[in-house]
């Protein structure tokens, strides 16, 4: 099961007609997936909408259904519980490769107002279901699906894509790591300003906790590496502007970077980490694919000086992009105070990001919680790998969304960045230090090369005494870090590296809900 929790994230369920077709079904699909017969009320209470291309004319209790849909179709969605049907020729995958989602090749669709709404409906024109199937899926409703028997056709949108395009290779998924990330953070920023923004996962995400965060938009794809032809996406895009951004030196990046360069896109190599460091590149990162990347790319960004000099060791150059702050999401009212902070009027010194590897410095922390018992420290953050034994004022409250940091660092009176002094720290640009001063709190911090110069960042070789300036100082402006060290400059860099404008914003942010998976026991399948 863990593969499937790692893989599969949306919920279906699957209507059949007889029994024998359902235990077909129960043997070759995760336990994300439920088989259900087919209703026996096929006349829906409610009104029926015929196809439209504005999201905006459906009312959210409406359903509206696309292409040859039957009333039964409509009557799944009134009879359950499924904001969507779709009626699809498709197989069930081999027992063996429960793992996967079975490819399907959609005929018809009813849905939900409310659903069609959010994920922006479906432009008109060719392969509008397989679009409406993508977004959908993305944005985790649960759907239910009624096979059929046939030919199976493209199962993968084939849509043409006429605004400029950029493909964004990432190491995890958007929404690992609370989908802080700097590809997600990219991929976010550069859908909202009127780019097509193809976000590419090599790996599953390795967090213990899946959060169920789902990022919608109509300019926003998310496709794992695997399930991903560059052919066929090449042929969709008729834009002359055509970029891939690739952030992850492993070597399954190589092919589908080879297979766009073919077809006219730039490539920009992103180094956010010194990757050849463990355990930060473990078992996947090889030094050739990287040499090959930097030699093969148009241009080449580092997040961190100590980047840009690993650049030069291959006889190239880097433009420094350090990492930044994402300002609608920080310059927007602060809501109530989050349930699971301590309550009282003790200083809070706080810290969010990951606590896997060799990131956290244990014993400096653990000296700042005993130097300051008069404080609560707080750590957000995934402790499924294990925490050690820290003095009682320490609380653990687990991994956050990034939409919900806001409210809690606007709590701390100092933040913390307590990373053991490394190679791989001296490389990192810790993008937490922007979300502090941006939440108007000062930063505590050992001496990292990418801090210096950032205002209200304290640095000292004993983490306790950088915990006092910070706590001593005045908190910083919010504002000027937002004018200075937004995602929407970082974007503009590194896309003005192969002569590339970033567009106007032109629509509105993506969207970001959680919507957890649901794995079924075996008796509820």
């Amino acid at each position: 099961m863990r593969r499937h929790q790692r893989s599969v994230r949306n919920n279906v369920d699957v209507i059949v007609a007889d029994v024998a077709e359902r235990r077909r079904w129960l043997r070759a699909t995760p336990d994300t997936y439920r088989v259900r017969q087919l209703p026996t009320s096929l006349d829906p209470d409610v009104i029926i909408v015929g196809e439209t291309d504005d999201p905006e004319e459906i009312a959210a209790e409406k359903v509206l259904v696309l292409g040859s849909a039957s009333a039964g179709l409509a009557a799944v969605v009134v009879n359950s519980d499924a904001d969507a049907a779709i009626g699809a020729t498709t197989r069930p995958p081999p027992p063996w490769r429960r793992g996967i989602e079975p490819p399907i090749t959609p005929q018809a669709i009813a849905v939900i107002g409310d659903a069609w709404r959010e994920v922006g409906g479906a432009p008109p024109g060719p392969g509008r279901l397989h679009i409406l199937v993508d977004r959908l899926r993305a944005s985790g409703r649960l759907y239910a699906m009624l096979p059929t028997d046939g030919p199976l056709g493209p199962s993968g949108r084939t849509d043409a894509i006429d605004r400029p395009c950029v493909v964004i290779v990432s190491g995890v998924p958007m929404h690992d790591v609370g989908g802080g990330s700097r590809p997600a953070q990219l991929a976010m920023e550069l859908a909202s300003s009127g780019v097509h923004v193809v976000f590419v996962s090599v790996f599953a995400s390795d967090e213990s906790v899946d959060l169920g965060l789902r990022f919608i938009h109509p300019n926003l794809e998310q496709v794992r590496a695997s399930d991903l032809d560059p052919g066929v996406l090449a042929r969709r895009i008729e834009a002359s502007t055509r970029l891939v951004i690739a952030a992850t030196p492993a070597p399954p990046v190589l092919p589908i970077v080879d297979a766009l360069a073919g077809a006219g896109f730039n490539l920009v190599y992103d180094l956010i980490d010194d990757w050849s460091r463990p355990p930060l590149g473990e078992g996947w990162y090889r030094l050739p694919a990287e040499e090959r990347l930097v030699a093969q790319a148009d241009a080449v960004v580092a997040a961190t000086p100590a980047l840009v000099q690993r650049i030069g060791s291959y006889g190239a150059e880097a433009l420094l992009v350090p990492n930044g702050v994402n300002a609608a999401l920080f310059s927007r009212p602060i809501g109530p105070r989050p349930s699971d902070l301590p309550e009282g009027d003790r200083p809070v010194i706080g810290y969010h990001g990951s606590l896997h590897g060799h990131w956290i410095d244990w014993e400096a922390l653990a000296a700042v919680a005993s130097a300051n018992t008069e404080a609560n420290v707080v750590i957000i953050g995934d402790t499924g790998g294990g925490v050690p034994s820290l003095p009682d004022n320490v609380r653990f409250i687990g991994m956050k969304p990034q939409m919900d940091l806001p409210d809690y660092l606007a709590r701390f009176d100092a933040g913390l960045i307590p990373f053991e002094v490394s190679d791989a720290s001296r490389a990192a640009s810790p993008l937490k230090a922007y979300e502090y001063l941006a939440s108007g709190v000062t930063v505590a911090a050992p001496h990292l090369p990418a801090l210096d110069g950032l205002a209200g960042v304290y640095t000292n070789d004993d983490l306790v005494r950088a915990v006092h300036q910070a706590l001593a100082a005045p908190r910083p402006d919010p504002a000027l870090i937002l004018d200075s060290h937004s995602w929407r400059q970082r974007a503009t860099q590194i896309l003005g590296t192969v002569g590339v404008d970033l567009p106007a914003a032109e629509g509105p942010a993506v969207l970001t809900v959680s919507r957890p998976i649901v794995h079924y026991a075996a008796s509820d399948r």
